[in-house]
């Protein structure tokens, strides 16, 4: 393993500088809304969730805290059903939408379509998919297995797709829902929260620490609201946002207390997935959650890519990758201690991308 530079991890700030509810005690509506989707996969029997396996790596511990304090957990959502978490918050979403609506409408990057498209699929709803021309091919395929409606937009850029599929759903008008990764609750809670309840169960309690890719904190916030109401009420928040230091959008947030969009022009990296900005409402939603975003750079994300691959047999696409390598390159002294885990959210990279990159990193 090459040698980097120190990580750096940028802390949110602490509860009691911050206005809002969701520092509070949630009312009888919120809890019930977080208890739908404490079993997921009994929610929704035909859609074969994986409840998510979790492993304990022992080979990592000491890459991640030389003093030893530091127990390293894989949740492997790599291994669900449509290659990612996300299908967990499209089943809800989809859903609530197929009470009022006879078709989504949902703009994306490859994952949460193919999620949605699947979701669709599950619960026989009609689906229009809506993404930049930059997908993998891997992910065009896959929405088009679970029968969607597939929209190439002629820009790399994901604000282009949005921006069509919120056209497609005002001009359909009440037949169309459109759904948006991060900006609904029920997305937010099916994604994160029902990951969080598995991951106590297989931990058999609530982890000191863990560690997911951080794009809109859909997941990341999540995360952190299902171990909240498992603490209750307790304070401590342990659950930390990763980013690529060519897309760090919340981090750069958090240091100047206000939501950053994404930049007019991009940075390639190989965190497709995570190449968003983040909305102000998903901004306040994740600074009272969560505990901090690391950054990471993207040769780390390859190198963590590599090592997956080669050491653990896992194929993981770069997006799921980044949130590997503080524990590989050793995680910051406020970040160990006691049980870290360390969401491993999909596995839908093109096979010759994947051989690039570890070709590059063998070189």
């Amino acid at each position: 393993m090459a040698v980097f530079p120190p990580m750096r991890c940028v802390p949110a700030p602490p509860l009691s500088h911050l206005p809002g509810s969701l520092s509070a005690e949630p009312g009888a509506e919120e809890r019930a809304a977080i208890e739908a989707v404490r079993h997921l996969g009994r929610r929704f029997p035909n859609a074969r969730l994986r409840e998510v396996p979790l492993v304990r790596a022992a080979e990592l511990d000491g890459r991640a805290d030389p003093s030893g304090s530091t127990r390293v957990w894989l949740a492997l959502e790599a291994l669900q059903v449509t290659g990612s978490f996300q299908v967990r918050g499209a089943l809800v979403a989809v859903e609530a939408a197929s009470r009022t609506h006879r078709r989504v409408i949902a703009p994306s990057v490859g994952n949460h379509g193919i999620a949605v498209a699947y979701a669709a699929f599950v619960l026989g709803v009609a689906a229009t998919i809506v993404v930049p021309n930059h997908i993998a091919r891997t992910k065009r395929e896959k929405i088009e297995r679970y029968g969607a409606e597939l929209i190439v937009a002629s820009s790399e850029r994901y604000e282009s797709a949005l921006a069509i599929a919120k056209q497609l759903a005002e001009e359909q008008g009440e037949s169309a829902a459109l759904i948006v990764a991060g900006q609904d609750v029920g997305n937010i809670l099916g994604n994160g929260s029902s990951l969080g309840f598995e991951i106590v169960r297989g931990l058999g309690g609530v982890p000191e620490r863990a560690l997911a890719p951080f794009c809109d904190g859909g997941l990341a916030t999540g995360l952190a609201w299902a171990l909240r109401a498992e603490l209750v009420g307790e304070a401590d928040r342990g659950v930390w946002g990763v980013q690529s230091e060519a897309h760090c959008t919340m981090a750069a947030s958090l240091e100047c207390g206000r939501a950053v969009t994404a930049s007019d022009a991009p940075a390639p990296t190989l965190a497709e997935e995570l190449r968003e900005g983040v909305s102000t409402a998903a901004f306040e939603r994740a600074r009272e959650a969560i505990a901090g975003v690391c950054i990471v750079s993207e040769a780390q994300i390859a190198a963590a890519m590599g090592y997956a691959y080669g050491d653990m047999g896992l194929v993981l696409e770069g997006s799921a990758a980044l949130a590997l390598a503080p524990v590989l390159f050793g995680l910051p002294e406020g970040l160990r201690g006691g049980d870290m885990v360390v969401v491993l959210t999909g596995r839908n990279i093109d096979p010759d991308r994947l051989d690039g990159v570890l070709a590059r990193i063998r070189a």
